[in-house]
């Protein structure tokens, strides 16, 4: 079976890292309030009604470095189709802007190898806020898919070639013509082996 490899950034694409930030700022953060739709909001500091952005900045790094890591919840529908995409032969390449920190690294790795086995090929760990095109551009030319949910990133990627989707969330629209807009990894799935949904 022919190895096939796509690119992913894995926070709210793989995985529910909204969710799983918003549980823990609960229990961690009790004292911040969220605001009704703080899913719809990119920036930490629009995601509670009293907070600056020094303190988001510091609860984003607290979160981002923290054993949750480990345990991160899937995205929507990842595990049963991104795992389906690797027993069809599909490798991925993981990028994330998550922290540069080498243990941050392995319990990503880890969560990865444990919710899809023997899918992911590469992770990248930048450091936070850091942006992709310098990783990204390692594979400029080949034929890959590339799979994000921040409008920049995706852009970036369409920019240098990639053949690049956006999964559907209220902070991205308006993506330039050229991104193709999925709700789910059925829909990815589809895209990728070219069956019709």
């Amino acid at each position: 079976m022919s190895i096939k490899v796509f690119m992913t950034d894995v926070d709210d694409c793989l995985f529910a890292w909204n969710d799983a930030f918003m549980d823990w700022a609960s229990v961690h953060y009790p004292e911040y309030d969220p605001v009704g739709d703080a899913s719809a909001q990119w920036n930490i500091w629009e995601k509670f009604s009293n907070i600056n952005r020094d303190q988001a900045e510091a609860m984003l790094k607290h979160f981002n470095t923290s054993a949750r890591q480990a345990f991160m919840p899937p995205k929507r529908d990842a595990v049963e189709y991104v795992n389906k995409l690797i027993s069809e032969g599909w490798r991925f390449i993981a990028i994330t802007s998550v922290s540069d920190d080498p243990d941050v690294w392995k319990l990503r790795k880890m969560c990865l190898d444990t919710m899809f086995p023997g899918g992911c090929i590469e992770l990248h760990c930048l450091a936070l806020h850091q942006a992709k095109k310098d990783t990204l551009i390692k594979w400029q030319g080949k034929d890959y898919y590339w799979i994000e949910d921040k409008l920049k990133n995706a852009v970036v990627g369409h920019e240098l070639g990639f053949k690049t989707l956006i999964i559907d969330h209220p902070y991205n629209q308006d993506a330039p013509e050229g991104i193709t807009r999925v709700h789910d990894w059925k829909q990815i799935y589809s895209i990728l082996t070219q069956l019709k949904n």
